[in-house]
């Protein structure tokens, strides 16, 4: 009697589904199907993060300021008496370094980390040209020097063994050469030209698969020291006169793969074995993997989020798309040409400040295009509670992940505060005019696609122009495009559920500003 119950009652609703208009009945799963979708990329996140939590268990990070350096020391449980102090690479931070610094602490080294001067969260900038040795190189030298030597007389290390990835490659070989007191050097993605057959101590190199010129690099030091036709996984010369030499490549690995790479991991383990006739058995971690999919996880879930919302009516620009071209194209010209000679000093940094005048004014020409009779209606369609939530979820649930495993991206102090709040005076302007294009009736993501290869094209003139100050906006650049392809997407298909353009556009320009403001280096030439 139960089951035809039952029965008869499931019946009814699949009756009482079925007579629903053919749109309610569609959309009645699709949003659900996605709510689902949502959770499970959320619980992935959860398991991924316990992951990376459970790969630092039984270390303990302590996080120091020397002279003005941010230190990061991982120490274990139980020390060998090894001290290894890793070093990251231009515009980066010893965030990207941390999977490898994990794995070494691990095993019994303990682990120093620092930001380079102008890099993460060192708010003391850096200057000269990072290409001479007279130079930010030699600064960076003396930084490495004060590091090493202070935690020397705190550790009294049984050896001491530096790493570097790609521009600190060249700086560790350079500091190894002014001390007598460095066991090994450790090379990641490296270029270097102070390599000798005795000089520095027991040298490794490791070079992505997919770094073919660095690879080439390393086979050419060999060479110079003379080692004819050398080979890779071979060890050349002895641990025990120093003159050990040995170069890797590191399977299906890039630039910034590399650091992530359970394989490098894996190599820097071996050669830590037969550089000490230990067994430190280093247990390579997948932290690079489970990074990887805190960040997919992170997008498919809150775009998954998005398309359960329900979409609401929207008012669209009739943009002439002639006149838009015309306009954009005076702006990719004019102005790189007039920054070139007149520009406002909103701060004291030259790729910052010209990032600032760049946005402004490339704007202000391209405005020219939008029709005013909307802008009203445009304008007085904003949420604050849109506003906070794309901040929220951006600025801290993205934002912390950034920080922690990538690379810094939450303001440590005054000085990026002030840099992210002078560049709204750019990228607030810019972001609104992007979600107005956004809004046209046709060829809008046309538009936009237009607009913005414009205005990169454009910073490259501006670059070409100037060299010199202005060679770190090629990184603003490749951080625009990220920016793009993830804040960027996942915003626009928000502002078509909710109809806030405007709110979505203050936003975007908050966070690339802060994009901006924590990851390109404080540089004065």
């Amino acid at each position: 009697m139960a089951i035809a119950t039952l029965r008869y009652l499931v019946i009814l609703k699949v009756k009482k589904i079925l007579s629903l208009q053919p749109t309610k009945r569609l959309n009645l799963m699709p949003r659900q199907i996605n709510l689902l979708l949502s959770v499970i990329f959320f619980s992935v996140i959860i398991i991924s993060g316990s992951k990376l939590f459970k790969a630092e268990n039984g270390i303990i990070t302590i996080e120091r300021n020397i002279e003005g350096t941010p230190i990061k020391i991982m120490k274990p449980e139980q020390s060998n008496g090894i001290l290894v102090f890793i070093a990251h690479g231009f515009a980066g931070s010893s965030n990207f370094m941390r999977p490898i610094a994990v794995s070494l602490t691990q095993a019994g080294f303990t682990t120093i980390r620092f930001d380079f001067l102008g890099h993460g969260e060192n708010t003391l900038p850096y200057s000269g040209s990072i290409t001479q040795i007279s130079g930010a190189t030699k600064s960076f030298i003396s930084q490495t020097n004060s590091v090493i030597d202070y935690y020397k007389n705190i550790y009294h290390p049984s050896s001491i063994i530096l790493l570097g990835h790609s521009m600190a490659s060249d700086i560790i070989f350079r500091t190894a050469l002014t001390r007598s007191d460095i066991t090994s050097v450790i090379g990641i993605s490296t270029y270097t030209d102070v390599i000798t057959s005795q000089k520095p101590t027991n040298i490794l190199i490791l070079n992505g698969e997919w770094e073919p010129t660095l690879k080439l690099k390393a086979y050419d030091i060999l060479t110079k020291i003379g080692i004819a036709k050398p080979k890779e996984n071979i060890l050349y010369g002895s641990f025990d006169d120093g003159s050990a030499r040995k170069i890797i490549s590191i399977k299906n690995a890039d630039h910034i793969g590399i650091l992530f790479s359970k394989r490098t991991q894996e190599a820097i383990g071996q050669w830590m074995n037969e550089a000490f006739e230990i067994d430190p058995t280093i247990e390579a971690n997948q932290m690079g993997i489970w990074i990887a999919i805190i960040f997919i996880s992170m997008f498919f879930c809150f775009f998954f989020y998005i398309s359960s919302l329900p979409k609401k009516l929207n008012q669209h620009f009739d943009i002439p798309f002639k006149k838009f071209i015309f306009l954009n194209s005076c702006s990719l010209i004019f102005t790189p040409l007039i920054l070139n000679f007149l520009k406002f000093e909103f701060v004291i940094f030259p790729a910052h400040n010209h990032l600032i005048n760049h946005l402004f004014l490339y704007t202000c020409i391209c405005l020219f295009c939008i029709p005013t009779n909307n802008l009203k209606t445009f304008f007085t369609n904003r949420s604050i509670l849109v506003f906070l939530a794309l901040i929220l979820v951006y600025g801290m649930f993205f934002g912390t992940a950034l920080n922690s495993y990538v690379s810094t991206f939450i303001p440590m102090s005054g000085q990026r505060l002030s840099l992210l709040i002078m560049l709204l005076i750019g990228t607030i302007p810019y972001m609104i005019y992007l979600q107005i294009l956004f809004n046209a009736k046709t060829y809008n993501w046309l538009m936009v696609g237009i607009a913005k290869i414009q205005l990169l094209c454009s910073l490259v003139i501006s670059i070409a122009l100037n060299f010199e100050e202005l060679f770190l906006i090629g990184y603003a650049i490749l951080l625009f495009l990220l920016f793009s392809i993830f804040f960027g997407s996942l915003s626009n298909k928000l502002s078509k559920r909710v109809y806030s353009q405007i709110s979505v556009g203050f936003a975007n320009a908050v966070m690339l500003a802060w994009a901006y403001s924590t990851a390109l280096p404080l540089y004065i030439p």
